[in-house]
């Protein structure tokens, strides 16, 4: 994007702040308009995919608000739909974002202040420590939890993310006699794993054993910091927690933060638990097994591959208590997958002998078809023009086939996302072309890339249009991969795989 569109936004998030909504949003509207036939692809795509939002009702008040824009110079009524849609997404993002809920909060009351949303601010100021400050605006409730203060941006930060990490961390077991294991989900309706915690029955939580986000990489000079942070605001929350489920007998227990989410089960959790269970079962031979990787297709085929019987696996209950829990330790750093956990996975998927057979030819599509988060603009014309090539888009089956077809091409194009975890299957020396939003671009997949020694070429894709970025989009964690022909290098490049 183009530094006067920068300044541009920029004056309308500081009109916004100072009281003048409607100069924002004059402001926003002239950005749009500059780019309208972007701004109505993202639209378009959202729209699609309203039946499988999970905050539907929200992104509607967006896509009111932008289509009130497009049509004509905004009054009152568009100041309102402003005022609503910060306030409901400071809801959303409260108790995990708190930060993000402020800045949310503070610009709705710019849009028109009433006695609900000065009392949400007053909560705030007071967990801030603003003392009489934040009776300025209502009284605060007479307890309020502290504000998680952090000395880095954690997963966000962009220079620990290239450090080398340490060591990888020793497999090891904890047994814990009626132990406990609860996770904290988000609040918000996608209800992914955001905490983990491991408690012991003198109710000592064990912080080798917990994680919760914001969570640091491996090299961040902060990690003591954030494993105390995180046994903190997991107490803050044990008492919001579901009835505790208690079992009898030895259970395994093996949970990571999303774990929901297949990159992580793939990488983090499946090796985990795979290295672990021949030790366990040695010990325990009836144990069950509990895990947060959900139900799906992914997961139930790792866990008929492992040769775990159905009824032995118990329903992912946020809270349990078993008479012996068995928790092995985390055996990779955040966002580093272990090379013991890679050795182990090659050899459980079958890719041990793959190593000295280059791919022939072909070039294969990691598709995000469907994907909420970060969809790939464009990608059905884009897949379309790769088909007239030697080339396939990865059939989304099993684990296995989609790992065999990863290991036949010479060049995947991979937008990223968790598919990127079959990575581990690619061809040595082959190559991989990653397609990322310029504001996310993370660095989760180079040990494997560097594992498999591929050829990784990194091409940004257009730019999210910057009010879109505000309120149309929770971050830059789902802003879309846009691969509209003509508009970034990574457009570019696709065209030239099919020249």
């Amino acid at each position: 994007m183009s530094e006067s569109q920068v300044a541009v936004h920029a004056e309308a998030l500081a009109a916004l702040e100072a009281g003048h909504p409607q100069q924002a949003l004059a402001a926003w509207r002239s950005l749009l308009m500059a780019e309208q036939n972007v701004v109505v692809s993202h639209l378009e795509s959202v729209a699609d995919a309203l039946p499988r939002d999970p905050i539907a009702p929200l992104r509607r008040q967006a896509l009111a608000l932008a289509d009130s824009l497009l049509r004509g110079v905004p009054g009152a009524a568009e100041v309102d739909q402003l005022g609503g849609l910060l306030r409901d997404w400071g809801e959303l993002c409260l108790l995990e974002v708190p930060s993000r809920a402020l800045q949310h909060f503070e610009r709705a009351w710019s849009c028109g202040r009433d006695q609900q949303l000065d009392q949400r601010l007053a909560a705030i100021y007071a967990r801030l420590g603003y003392g009489q400050g934040a009776w300025a605006l209502a009284p605060p409730p007479s307890t309020t939890e502290p504000w998680p203060l952090q000395p880095c941006h954690a997963q966000a930060c962009q220079s620990c993310q290239l450090e080398p990490p340490p060591a990888d961390p020793q497999l090891a077991i904890s047994v814990l006699p009626h132990g406990r294991i609860w996770l904290q989900r988000h609040t918000n309706p996608w209800q992914i794993s955001h905490g983990i915690a491991v408690v012991d029955q003198n109710d000592y939580y064990w912080p080798q054993l917990c994680r919760r986000y914001s969570w640091p990489w491996p090299a961040c000079p902060h990690q003591d910091f954030y494993r105390t942070l995180a046994v903190e605001q997991l107490q803050l929350v044990e008492a919001k927690l579901p009835l505790i489920k208690r079992v009898s007998g030895p259970v395994l227990a093996v949970a990571e933060l999303s774990g929901e989410n297949y990159y992580h089960w793939q990488l983090e959790l499946l090796p985990r638990l795979g290295r672990i269970l021949p030790h366990a079962l040695k010990r325990w031979p009836n144990l069950r097994l509990w895990h947060n990787g959900g139900d799906s297709p992914w997961v139930r085929e790792s866990i008929e591959k492992l040769g775990i019987a159905p009824e032995r696996v118990l329903q992912a209950s946020p809270h349990l208590q078993a008479e012996t829990l068995i928790v092995p330790s985390f055996t990779a750093h955040f966002g580093v997958p272990a090379q013991a956990s890679l050795d182990w996975l090659e050899q459980f998927w079958g890719l041990a002998n793959t190593d000295a057979l280059l791919p022939a030819s072909g070039v294969c599509w990691l598709p995000r078809a469907k994907a909420l988060r970060r969809p790939v603009l464009a990608e059905t014309q884009c897949q379309q023009r790769l088909a007239s090539t030697a080339s396939c888009v990865i059939n989304q089956g099993t684990v296995a086939d989609q790992l065999a077809q990863v290991s036949g091409a010479a060049t995947l194009v991979a937008p990223h996302g968790a598919a990127m975890a079959n990575l581990m299957a690619a061809g040595k020396g082959s190559t991989v072309i990653e397609l990322v939003n310029p504001a996310y671009q993370p660095e989760y997949f180079r040990g494997v890339i560097n594992r498999r020694g591929l050829q990784h070429r990194r091409l940004e894709a257009a730019a999210t249009p910057l009010p879109l970025q505000e309120w149309l989009y929770e971050g830059p964690l789902v802003f879309p991969i846009d691969l509209r022909p003509g508009g970034s290098e990574a457009a570019e490049a696709i065209a030239s795989l099919v020249a």
